[in-house]
């Protein structure tokens, strides 16, 4: 990186590591997501932010990979991609942050990028309770909240562990699957950044937050109602943040 980086670059960089590839020869660049939770975050913030900073891009739905997301094949703006840090050619088990931004004495470009990251290919979710101890409702609900941020590359979630410690938010890098057992695809280890405390969680959306409504309306939810139905569409958690659908109805 031979670049200034601003939290705005950043938190598309952020995106860009968690579900982006540029490709090996320059052609395009692609960062997507689900192509129904995450529309409203690519329509209504990344698209944005990606041409105030860069270029102009159209969200849209690729179907051939059924994603949804945004993608630029300007030559000048992929290689200025390039000289931010962006990485080509394959790099699920080689991304990283770059040491620039690691070394920042900016905290609003740290979380900029670590809020990218989660946007883009990060989960907040709820379980319910294994505890023999627990009330009833307890192990009726999903009401214990979960955090995670997974990829191939260990050496990333490190990096995001120790940006955390920086903000006394405590996390811990954990092996989710052997390789060859995840799918057909993948032949290496995937690794998971999990938060387990639901205090060091309300931490991470305290200080570094969400941009993401996929994000934000599970996570408003669980505030509001102390639980958060399993697979629940953004319209259905819209409406039970309006008070119109009753969350104990979905079970």
């Amino acid at each position: 990186m031979n670049q200034k980086i601003d939290a705005g670059t950043a938190e598309i960089l952020g995106a860009f590591i968690g579900d982006g590839w540029l490709e090996k020869s320059m052609g395009s660049l692609y960062i997507t997501g689900n192509p129904t939770e995450d529309k409203e975050y690519y329509d209504l913030f990344l698209g944005p932010l990606f041409c105030k900073i860069f270029s102009k891009v159209e969200p849209k739905k690729f179907s051939y990979w059924g994603v949804y997301g945004i993608s630029c094949h300007k030559r000048q703006v992929l290689q200025r991609c390039l000289a931010l840090g962006f990485q080509s050619g394959t790099k699920s088990l080689t991304v990283q942050i770059p040491q620039e931004i690691i070394n920042s004495n900016e905290p609003e470009v740290i979380k900029a990028i670590l809020r990218g990251i989660f946007d883009a290919d990060g989960s907040f979710w709820c379980e319910k309770s294994r505890s023999k101890y627990s009330v009833e409702w307890k192990r009726t609900y999903h009401q214990h909240p979960e955090f995670q941020i997974g990829s191939c590359s260990k050496k990333l979630l490190e990096q995001i562990k120790k940006l955390l410690d920086e903000f006394n938010i405590e996390s811990k890098v954990v092996l989710r699957a052997r390789a060859g057992r995840r799918n057909n695809r993948n032949v290496s280890n995937f690794y998971g950044l999990r938060i387990r405390k639901k205090s060091h969680i309300e931490k991470w959306f305290a200080i570094i937050g969400s941009n993401n409504p996929r994000n934000q309306t599970r996570y408003q939810v669980w505030k509001k109602y102390g639980f958060l139905p399993p697979r629940t569409s953004i319209s259905q958690r819209r409406e039970m943040l309006l008070g119109n659908l009753d969350p104990k109805n979905l079970y």
